[in-house]
């Protein structure tokens, strides 16, 4: 069977604050530093507490907003395209941490959602290509009778301590959601994943093409979702669509579900060398 994302059930937006300011702030600073401290230390680094601390603005900001806050926000939304109570997986996938740090996101949305027998869990660590790797594992795992699930992508703007990667993308609080499913005839067919490495300024280009080729596509007729970093080694593509590198790994997918796909969609991400990509076809019969 063939698995479908259909961009009518996709649901996406950023936010400002959905919660208010820790209050009695002062008290939590003692707390917070040593968990930087610790944090660095257990990644082999240093903190210091002068030059790395983000941890008054994190606290005071006014624009707080929780992954599980974003959920409550947009699951009736989704809920009205779709019941969702029969889903079989809960997938979130992120970047920048969660405001509330250990709270599990895939369990609040299966309890609100009256999931019994599903299974949930998160993917982090992988920068912007989470969403991407959380759609191949979907994909591997909607199998042998299993035949939705619901993928959460997300980000939100505070962290901790400072870094110069969120100072050059300055984040909003963004997320969205999306179902994928099996025995389905509507919305684009998921062709699978890709993953180039060691991918320089220079290469993009001819990974473009190679991905092209694995998925079977002709970049004339494919339409590329990626950073406008890629509009120029694109230039041989059918169609190009700029996202908004501030909305992180829901970018795309804001992207995507206003998009016009004639046949083929390649969505890109491009960082530290590597090229990650999934294909979505207009085409029926298609596999993944």
């Amino acid at each position: 069977m063939t698995l479908h994302l259909d961009p009518a059930k996709i649901v996406c937006d950023s936010f400002g604050g959905l919660e208010p300011s820790v209050p009695d702030a002062q008290d939590q600073y003692d707390y917070w530093e040593d968990f930087n401290a610790r944090f660095f230390r257990s990644n082999g680094s240093e903190y210091d507490c002068r030059r790395d601390t983000n941890v008054r603005s994190w606290l005071e900001a006014p624009d707080r907003a929780s992954f599980a806050a974003m959920v409550a926000q947009l699951l009736p939304q989704i809920r009205r395209r779709d019941a969702l109570s029969d889903v079989d997986l809960v997938l979130l996938a992120h970047w920048m941490p969660d405001l509330h740090l250990g709270t599990s996101v895939t369990n609040y949305a299966m309890h609100e959602l009256g999931i019994e027998d599903g299974v949930g869990f998160a993917i982090s660590d992988r920068g912007l290509s989470a969403p991407f790797f959380a759609l191949n594992c979907a994909a591997r795992y909607l199998r042998n009778g299993r035949r939705k699930a619901l993928l959460m992508v997300m980000d939100q703007k505070h962290l901790l301590y400072r870094s110069e990667t969120v100072a050059r993308l300055k984040p909003e609080n963004s997320a969205g959601l999306m179902l994928l499913e099996r025995d389905c005839d509507r919305g684009l067919n998921y062709c699978g994943y890709a993953r180039r490495t060691r991918v320089g300024a220079f290469d993009r280009s001819d990974a473009l093409i190679d991905v092209c080729k694995a998925f079977d596509f002709d970049p004339a007729d494919t339409l590329l979702i990626a950073d406008a970093g890629m509009r120029e080694p694109g230039r041989g593509f059918g169609a190009f669509d700029a996202t908004d590198p501030s909305l992180m790994c829901t970018a795309p997918f804001m992207v995507l579900q206003h998009a016009t796909v004639s046949r083929h969609c390649l969505m890109v991400t491009h960082e530290t060398g590597e090229l990650c990509a999934i294909g979505l076809s207009t085409d029926i019969g298609r596999r993944a």
